[in-house]
């Protein structure tokens, strides 16, 4: 499996203690104990000669094979290290550990079904490890076909050398990264775990990667003859946050088990160097803090440490910074930690937080994961995938979003050294279409949808499969748009922005396709406000339509109307007076219509007219029309019994005045008098005429006007005339009393 140590210290956060086998110290040779202090000083490239010699003189001795397999895993020396754990496991005197050591070993050499084997062996003896049950689970599951392989293209880069290049990240115009390669110094300090030299840190340009001709000379005052690497900067380039090896005077600090940790240290550039170098606040002799990566607005700082009281051997945790200092630590929790490690971490400025993890369900070892908050506490976790992710170690990520470029470490096989670096593109992104019917919600197998640019080139069409769906390729950042089409409903076109992420391979769009029939959107509202009445009811007098699609939301109704159908609509609310509107579908095609109805709010001393009361000239008898108007007004006083109103009619301007007033007064008494055949008592009832004394336009005696406009003045005008207008409850309905 995938050591925290990554071959150096650098890269070391936990070291778990290897357990011995008891051997009798007084039987070893003198080699056999050289090898031994080598091995628990943690010298594993020394420890191998040795034990190399000693195991091909005795190649049944248990110690020897143990120890052969555990420093190759260490030195990531995987192929040596299988050989070993295979007849490691086979043996009586086996750790329960060595059997989840060879299934990992397995997976990075490509045999899942075996390596699931020995996990399934491994959970006998250790039931509840929770990080192997997801293991499983995902072994099961890795025969889907990998979205991201076509997705995004790598390289290894040429400049890598054979020693450890990696975690490269973005510095102004240039890419810094971390490198073991050898700096031709009179002394050679090599790091005895792998036998190579430590980490410092270069600088080179994009895309051309690790060379031995890079320099250090920028980081001169911050490579020592420890390791340095994982670094993060601010937005403005000014500071830099990187991991060292914990030292003092000279010597690196080791703790009672001889691991040495990390720790994050700041350093600002004065323009030439880096100069003030100081430790981060929460660095600790006693665990390691390392691997920084900051937000995108510097405010966050992101690392990862074996602190007591997180949830694996190593978690990421967050600072925030308050203005003057940073605050103090916070685990991201379960959602991102598991039982294992998570480390390297990198965080975009689209606010996707990226990081390796051996205890997601992954690939095998070390795999690349994205994270988004979804919640306080909670995120979504996404595997990167292949090809970034391989059987191998695979960490160090960093993307540059405007580009869709970016590098990662891996030490996969076909490398240059023990860990590369590599540049990957994102090249295109799935994107998935659902089509919908817009009322039902249900999917539409069926639909013809296309994909189009700039709204006249067609790219590609395809037909929704039986679950409403269909795919395309495209590239990543580009503008689209998505026609969908189906026999019995209204074509609909919507205008996409491709993302581009390695957060997801594939975006979703969702097309709602409205039925091909005119559709009608109601709205009773306060005349006077111009608000929605909430609880307003609309009852359809006149007019067949579909009850299956009505909808009634707080007073929006929503219905599909009958081609070549007259409505008549009857609105009416609690405090308001009711109203009658009508709307026509004759000659209208398929699409979204409109109708606002107004009602007047009951109050004292309000006036509203009668619309649609109207008399022929001259006359002041009530028309069958007139008496539809009337019986709405007689049931509004019915169901407010204490209501007192006064009918005013008016007049045209044509006739002399003392006829018109006589006129207008026969009128109100006529709509008196049927209000009163209704049921309602007279002394609820004052009639009054007004005649040409109030015209509510210029038509007045001697201008020339249309008769739409005279008719406009013969009109009847309700009064509510009670001083106090009081809202009671008698029983289950609401009553007005004036």
């Amino acid at each position: 499996m995938k050591s925290l140590y990554k071959k150096i210290a650098l890269l070391a956060i936990v070291l778990n203690a290897f357990v011995l086998l008891p051997v009798n110290s007084s039987a070893q040779s003198i080699k056999e104990k050289k090898a031994d202090k080598y091995f628990e000083s943690y010298a594993y490239s020394k420890a191998v000669e040795i034990y190399e010699d000693l195991y091909a003189d005795d190649s049944q001795n248990v110690k020897y094979i143990q120890r052969l397999a555990y420093s190759y895993k260490k030195m990531l020396q995987y192929r040596k290290a299988l050989i070993f754990y295979s007849r490691l496991v086979l043996l009586e005197q086996h750790q329960p550990s060595d059997l989840y050591d060879y299934s990992q070993l397995l997976m990075i050499d490509g045999r899942p079904e075996l390596a699931k084997l020995w996990l399934e062996k491994y959970m006998v003896q250790s039931p509840g490890d929770q990080r192997v049950k997801k293991q499983l689970e995902n072994i099961s599951r890795s025969k889907s076909p990998n979205l991201g392989i076509n997705n995004v293209s790598i390289k290894n880069l040429d400049g890598n050398t054979r020693f450890t290049d990696m975690c490269a990240n973005y510095f102004k115009d240039q890419l810094v990264y971390s490198s073991a390669k050898d700096s031709f110094s009179m002394v050679r300090n090599t790091y005895d775990w792998n036998n190579q030299p430590f980490l410092d840190l270069y600088d080179t340009k994009p895309g051309f990667g690790p060379n031995e001709k890079d320099s250090r000379s920028a980081f001169s005052s911050v490579n020592t003859r420890f390791h340095e690497g994982s670094v993060s900067f601010t937005s403005d380039f000014n500071t830099m946050y990187f991991t060292r090896n914990n030292f003092l005077n000279g010597r690196i600090m080791t703790m009672p088990d001889g691991t040495n940790n990390l720790k994050i240290f700041i350093s600002d550039f004065s323009g030439k160097e880096w100069e003030n170098i100081r430790s981060f606040p929460f660095n600790s002799d006693k665990y390691s803090v390392g691997h920084p990566a900051l937000s995108s607005d510097d405010k966050t700082l992101y690392f990862v440490s074996d602190m007591p009281g997180g949830y694996g051997q190593t978690d990421i945790y967050k600072s925030e910074w308050n203005g003057s200092a940073w605050g103090n630590p916070v685990n991201l929790g379960e959602s991102i930690n598991t039982s294992g490690k998570e480390m390297f971490t990198h965080f975009d400025k689209e606010g996707v937080l990226y990081f390796s993890s051996d205890g997601h369900p992954g690939n095998g070892g070390l795999d690349v994961f994205a994270a988004k908050l979804e919640k306080p506490g909670t995120y979504k976790v996404i595997n990167v995938v292949s090809p970034v992710n391989s059987p191998y170690d695979d960490f160090g990520l960093v993307i540059n979003n405007d580009s869709l470029t970016g590098y990662f470490t891996s030490n996969r096989s076909g490398g240059k050294g023990d860990d590369d670096i590599y540049s990957f593109i994102i090249n295109k992104i799935d994107l998935k279409v659902l089509v919908y019917d817009d009322r039902s919600k249900a999917l539409l197998p069926g639909s013809k949808v296309s994909l189009m640019v700039d709204k006249t080139k067609l790219i590609d069409s395809k037909i929704a499969d039986q679950n409403g769906s269909v795919e395309f390729s495209v590239k990543p950042k580009t503008k689209y748009q998505l026609v969908a089409e189906n026999t019995t409903y209204t074509t609909e076109i919507k205008d996409i922005q491709i993302k581009g992420s390695l957060f997801d391979f594939m975006q979703q769009e969702d097309i709602y396709l409205k039925q091909a029939h005119p559709y009608l959107t109601i709205e009773v509202i306060d005349k006077e406000s111009g608000l929605i009445i909430p609880k307003a009811l609309v009852d359809i007098s006149e007019g067949k339509y579909d009850e299956s699609e009505l909808e009634d939301n707080n007073g929006i109704i929503k219905m599909r109307l009958n081609e070549s159908t007259d409505y008549t609509f009857y609105a009416s609310a609690e405090e308001y007076f009711d109203k009658t509107a009508k709307f026509s579908s004759v000659g209208k095609g398929p699409g979204e219509y409109s109708l606002t109805i107004e009602l007047e709010k009951l109050s004292t001393g309000k006036q509203f007219t009668l619309d649609d009361l109207y008399y022929d000239l001259d006359k002041y008898n009530i028309r069958p029309d007139a008496a539809i108007v009337l019986d709405k007004l007689a049931k509004i006083l019915i169901d407010n019994p204490e209501v007192r109103i006064e009918v005013g009619s008016h007049t045209d301007s044509r006739a002399t005045a003392e006829y018109n007033m006589k006129l207008s007064q026969n009128r109100s008494e006529s709509v008196m008098a049927y209000l009163i055949g209704k049921g309602i008592a007279k002394s609820r009832l004052v009639a009054k005429g007004y005649g040409e004394t109030q015209l509510i336009n210029k038509c007045a005696d001697g201008v020339d006007c249309p008769e739409v406009d005279h008719q406009a003045n013969r009109r009847t005008v309700i009064e509510i005339l009670n001083q106090d207008i009081r809202k009671v409850k008698r029983g289950t309905k609401n009553v007005y009393y004036f």
